[in-house]
């Protein structure tokens, strides 16, 4: 084989555009006692595949089949009863309609005692953050 020739084949074979034929042109080129020098590197990849197509498995794997119990069926069912339930038992107003206040004095009540409640959350988190820096001035006083 041409070197010009042998060269673009290992460049369409880095590529992943070679056939069957073509790798297997080059697989005997390279398993041959004289390469040249420059591709003596080539040599080493198709001697490895040439020696590890050889290998065949020496055991039998066998799989198992998935036992399916009797009733395996129904937990699927059961799974897509509880769905639909949780579906509708936790719908909300429609997207449509907002609850308004017409009295502002209300509307402002209502929004304070909402970011209340949302404060007295904020603070519950905050509580385990004390531990936090507990730990990083323990860490910080080991580690110097």
């Amino acid at each position: 084989m041409e070197l010009d020739k042998l060269e673009k084949l290992l460049e369409k074979y880095f590529e992943g555009e070679t056939t069957i034929s073509e790798e297997k042109k080059l697989k005997v080129y390279f398993t041959r006692e004289t390469v040249p020098s420059h591709l003596e590197s080539y040599r080493d990849v198709f001697q490895y595949f040439s020696e590890e197509s050889n290998i065949t498995a020496t055991r039998n794997i066998v799989f198992e089949k998935n036992k399916k119990t009797k009733y395996s069926w129904m937990i699927g069912v059961a799974a897509c009863v509880v769905f639909i339930t949780g579906m509708f038992l936790t719908k909300t107003t429609p997207s449509g309609s907002v609850d308004t206040y017409e009295d502002p004095e209300i509307a402002l009540q209502e929004t304070k005692k909402i970011l209340n409640m949302v404060s007295q959350y904020m603070n519950e988190g905050k509580q385990g953050l004390v531990y936090l820096r507990e730990f990083e001035n323990t860490k910080n006083k080991f580690i110097k």
